[in-house]
Parts: structure tokens; C-alpha cells; sequence
């Protein structure tokens, strides 16, 4: 399962317009970011035709952390292109709505942004001349990095077949355990009923580019029957969030959402503890076991790990065993260094490097490293606990 997050909390799914937030509503947002960069390797981040996403993270974290972010590989961008609308009426000139001529309409409208919007180089120059306090040569250098982690999705593709998928459910009477049984063609629901069917249909749309895309949600989807077989290629992001949790509770130590409060929103702090012992081991580790372990799975998983039942290397294997393996590390690596064209050799030692350096059989990680290292960054917490 992938090691990759959505992260579509910054932004809308409305393709084209920015939300008034409060102050309040993006902390929020960057907390789970902050929380979302620490147990998944890589975020994607979904933004709009405006790039509100990265106008956000500019103005509530400053340049230089964006910036460090992109240079460091732990984020990157998707552009929402699938659109997907319905008639809200006609506007009258004393202010009303005419929502009489709704009827006969199709309940949803299938579309995609332009090529213009869809520009990686347009969309950040549009963000970035917003900030006058940045120097131009950082803006032009800023631009070459960003451009290449902006990723383009088949908007058209996505909102037509999506469209097409939550209208059908809706005459076949799929939506009924949701609140919107069939009782009528689909051309004559009223506004509230076409308003959810929109909502239904940003859901399914989501469930495809996840699945698409190979990414984890953030968004629970399990009631969307209509998207068993999208469902199936999702993993369960807020799951391994929820798990984290449980065991950081177990630690006696508060969510990592609550750390970065605790820490008076210091969100740079992310790029210390994302390098922490043991940080890197944890994510693998939870995200392989995470997605679809309950609080009682992950605690006994979790006190395996620290007992080292599953750890080769600290088990009560023979001697000659763990020096066996530890031979075989070194002897690989050395035909690697005496002849580095050797496809058998690159292959043996980049398998030995994953599953014993990567995976801590050699260096003895296990998850508990990493949670014990979180108790150094946040001392004063614990203590109030």
C-alpha cells in the first residue's frame, strides 16, 4: 500500500473559487498537515484554478518553510481540474432567484478547468506576485522548483464519468440509505436534492482520482457502496491518523495535532521530528498495518514490535545466524564498490538495504523509538499528563 496521503483540507473541492477562512479554520488545516507530514512519506496537497493552497501555506507558514518543503521532496500539488456543477436558478433584477427554471435540466454539469488554469508556471507566478516582500530571483527560482510537483489530472474524464456514475445510482435507487431515495426523474429534483446529489458527487469524484492516483484518504468513504471497486484501491489515511493516535495515547502523550499546538504552532518543527530515530521505520511501519487495524490490533502489533518478536536481528536466532545475515550485508556492498555494473550484486544489496537497514532489523528500530523520541521534543507536555 502506498505511503501517500490526499491532503484536501487546505482548499475546496469548488474548482474555482477561495473560501473565506478564519484564523482559526487554517490552523486547523495546517495541523493535520503537520500531522499528515509525519506519518505518510509524501502529501499530496489538492488546489484550484486560484492555487489557494499555496497562497495559504504562504502567508500562515512564510516562504522560506514552503520553500523547504518543495526542496525536500515532502510535498507536492494537484491541481483540482474535474468540475462539476448544477443550476441554482436565475438571478432576478430585485435580487430573488428564479428557481423555476431548474426543472427540465440536467441535475449536474460535467466539466474541467482551462489549459490557462491548468499551467504549473501561471498558477504560481499568480500566488507568488501577491507577495511583494519576496525577492525576484527567489520568486524565479521558487517557480523552476514548484513547477515539476505540480501534477495535472483528466478533468473532463474524471467529472463526466463521476456525473454520469452518481446519476445512475440515484435512478437506481442506490442513494435511497442516503437520503435520496428515487422518486422522481432526475431532470425535476428541486434544489436541496440536487445540492446533494452534487455533494455525492464530489465524493465518488474524489474516490477516482484516489484511486487513480494510488493515494490515501483522508475521508471516509465507506458508505459510498456505488465506489466498492475505487474503494478497494484506497487506503484508509485517516485510520492510520486515528491509530498514531491511540498509540501516542498509550504513551501518554497528546495527537500530533495537539503537539503542534502544543508547540505554539511551530511548524517547523515537522522538519526535526520527520528525521527523529526510528521517524522514518515508523511510517513504513504504520501505514503497512495501519490502514485497517482497530485500536486493539494496533496496540498488540505495536507491544510485538517493542518485544522484537518480529526483529531477526534481536530474537534468540543463532549466532551464526545474525552474523550470517550481517556477512551478507557487507559482502554485497563490497561487490557493489569492486564492480558496480553488476546487475546481481546492485540487486542483493539493494534488497539486504531495504529489508534490514530500511525495515531496522540491523539498527534495531522498532515503533516505540520513535514515540519515545517525540517525549524528548515535547518534555512539557508529558509532564502536565
Amino acid at each position: 500500500m502506498t505511503n501517500q496521503v490526499l491532503n484536501g483540507h487546505i482548499t475546496s473541492a469548488d474548482a474555482f473559487g477561495a473560501e473565506n477562512l478564519t484564523k482559526a479554520q487554517q490552523q486547523d488545516m495546517l495541523a493535520t498537515l503537520f500531522e499528515q507530514l509525519l506519518i505518510f512519506e509524501k502529501v499530496t496537497i489538492r488546489t484550484n484554478r486560484t492555487n489557494e493552497a499555496l497562497n495559504i501555506l504562504i502567508r500562515n507558514l512564510g516562504f522560506d518553510t514552503v520553500e523547504r518543503l518543495v526542496k525536500s521532496g515532502y510535498i507536492k500539488f494537484m491541481i483540482w481540474s474535474p468540475v462539476l456543477v448544477t443550476n441554482t436558478g436565475r438571478a432576478r433584477s430585485d435580487g430573488t432567484v428564479d428557481e423555476s427554471v431548474i426543472y427540465g435540466t440536467p441535475p449536474i454539469g460535467a466539466g474541467q478547468l482551462t489549459d490557462n488554469d491548468l499551467d504549473p508556471e501561471h498558477n504560481i507566478k499568480r500566488v507568488l506576485d501577491q507577495f511583494g516582500n519576496i525577492p525576484s530571483k527567489s520568486k524565479k527560482q521558487f517557480v523552476k522548483q514548484a513547477r515539476n510537483i505540480y501534477e495535472n489530472i483528466d478533468g473532463m474524464d474524471f467529472s463526466t464519468n463521476s456525473a454520469d456514475i452518481i446519476i445512475d445510482a440515484y435512478k437506481n435507487n442506490t442513494l435511497s440509505e442516503l437520503g435520496l431515495p428515487y422518486g422522481k426523474e432526475p431532470d425535476q429534483l428541486d434544489l436541496p436534492e440536487r445540492g446533494k446529489l452534487l455533494s455525492l458527487g464530489h465524493q465518488v469524484l474524489e474516490t477516482a482520482v484516489l484511486s487513480e492516483y494510488n493515494l490515501k484518504s483522508y475521508n471516509s468513504f465507506e458508505h459510498l457502496k456505488i465506489c466498492e471497486k475505487n474503494l478497494e484501491n484506497i487506503g484508509r489515511g485517516y485510520n492510520v491518523a486515528n491509530n498514531t493516535s491511540h498509540l501516542l495515547n498509550m504513551e501518554r502523550l497528546p495527537n500530533l495535532k495537539e503537539i503542534y499546538y502544543e508547540l505554539h504552532e511551530d511548524f517547523d518543527a515537522v522538519f526535526k521530528i520527520r528525521h527523529m530515530s526510528g521517524a522514518k521505520y515508523y511510517r513504513k511501519w504504520i501505514n503497512e498495518i495501519g490502514d485497517y487495524s482497530d485500536a486493539g490490533d494496533i496496540t498488540y502489533e505495536y507491544l510485538q514490535e517493542i518485544k522484537g518478536t518480529y526483529k531477526v536481528i534481536n530474537s534468540g536466532a543463532p549466532r551464526f545466524l545474525k552474523n550470517a545475515i550481517k556477512f551478507g550485508a557487507s559482502t554485497a556492498f563490497s561487490a557493489i564498490f569492486k564492480d558496480p555494473l553488476s546487475s546481481a550484486a546492485a540487486g542483493y544489496a539493494f534488497g539486504l538495504l531495504e529489508e534490514y537497514v530500511i525495515d531496522g532489523l540491523l539498527n534495531g528500530y522498532n515503533p516505540s523509538v520513535f514515540i519515545d523520541n517525540i517525549k524528548e521534543v515535547v518534555p512539557p507536555i508529558v509532564n502536565k499528563l
